[in-house]
């Protein structure tokens, strides 16, 4: 069987090719791909979408994903919908490989692929305007039993080190208040990021952007959450307390 996938390859003014090229050789299934920026780039399928640059990064993805969606979707062509980052670069077997593994909506942020039948009844062919907003599609999935992971490891990116601004991770620190996260979670998240500091060992997240999405959730205290942040904080806590107890028996 052969999948036919949709896929929008979002940059904002210009084409890495080599990323860009291991998009266009994914193996084993049908693409159309659409390139979504904000200038041209140069390419017969580019799609340009203006959107003010002082909104934040995620909120202007989401407005730029959902000018197109109404032009190029058509859940009854399409078995997925892909979104992939454009300094992202794939495997040959990416696309393939994530249908494999039967889940609905699956890959890090960097490198979505939701399939139609969910994307269409659960997010009304619509892509999340939030300030995490490839992150509330997974959490939202995690929330309702869909899916057992959250947070999946980026695929390698063309730029050299990845760090989001401090004001979008004070803004992520509030969409996991909001989400259900527990405080513990980023209290122990927090820890984390100091004690790879201590040790020197490589971390994505740096003691001060573990501060600044700390103050994010504590600044977010008492204002409302999403509909599904029980189910969130209930599957979070379970989650958490599997692996520690996986951790202490492998200890003895």
């Amino acid at each position: 069987m052969t999948f036919n996938i949709l896929t929008f390859y979002i940059t904002k003014d210009i084409i890495d090719k080599e990323c860009y090229g291991s998009v266009l050789r994914q193996e084993g299934v049908r693409q159309d791909v659409i390139v979504i920026s904000a200038k041209k780039v140069g390419v017969g399928n580019n799609f340009v979408v203006e959107v003010p640059q002082e909104y934040p990064l995620p909120i202007r993805v989401g407005l730029s994903i959902n000018r197109a969606l109404p032009i190029y979707w058509d859940e009854k062509k399409y078995d997925f919908f892909f979104k992939v980052d454009g300094d992202v670069l794939l495997p040959p077997n990416y696309l393939l490989n994530q249908i494999s593994k039967s889940k609905p909506i699956i890959g890090p942020g960097n490198a979505m692929l939701i399939e139609a039948k969910f994307f269409k009844s659960h997010f009304k062919n619509r892509w999340a305007l939030t300030y995490a907003d490839d992150e509330y599609m997974k959490a939202y999935a995690f929330a309702m039993g869909f899916i057992e992971e959250v947070w999946e490891k980026d695929l390698s990116i063309d730029s050299a080190a990845y760090r989001p601004s401090i004001s979008r991770e004070y803004m992520y620190g509030k969409e996991y208040y909001k989400y259900g996260t527990p405080f513990w979670f980023m209290c122990l998240r927090i820890m984390a990021s100091v004690k790879n500091r201590i040790k020197q060992l490589p971390t994505r997240i740096p003691v001060s952007m573990s501060i600044y999405t700390i103050s994010g959730y504590l600044s977010a205290l008492g204002t409302k959450k999403y509909e599904w942040h029980n189910n969130f904080a209930k599957r979070w806590t379970r989650l958490y307390l599997k692996r520690i107890i996986s951790k202490v028996k492998r200890a003895f």
